[in-house]
């Protein structure tokens, strides 16, 4: 489906469906914020807590979580999007993006 990270390319490998038009953009970041962001406050506030320790380590200890975390999930949640966009016909035009027709 990804011809690069998160480069989509022209027609999918399997099937053959023209994804050249697809258009999931940056909707998958607000989710992707929302669950690292959620794991690493968390995370934080369980090292400052637990090891009573300065600022310093919550950070040095969240930060490489929330990035594994965001480069983990952002493929997998953008092509859970073009897979939606393909099974509810949707488009920004209120056509469908993967009709021909168009």
């Amino acid at each position: 489906m990804y011809s690069a990270f998160l480069k989509v390319t022209d027609k999918c490998n399997v099937c053959g469906l023209d994804l050249s038009q697809e258009d999931a953009g940056d909707g998958a970041v607000p989710f992707i914020i929302i669950i690292a962001g959620t794991l690493g406050v968390g995370i934080g506030v369980w090292v400052m807590f637990t090891f009573n320790t300065g600022v310093w380590a919550p950070i040095a200890v969240a930060f490489p979580v929330v990035a594994a975390v965001v480069l983990f999930l952002l493929p997998k949640v953008k092509g859970l999007l073009i897979a939606l966009q393909y099974l509810n016909k949707a488009g920004d035009t209120g056509g469908n993006t993967f009709d021909n027709d168009t």
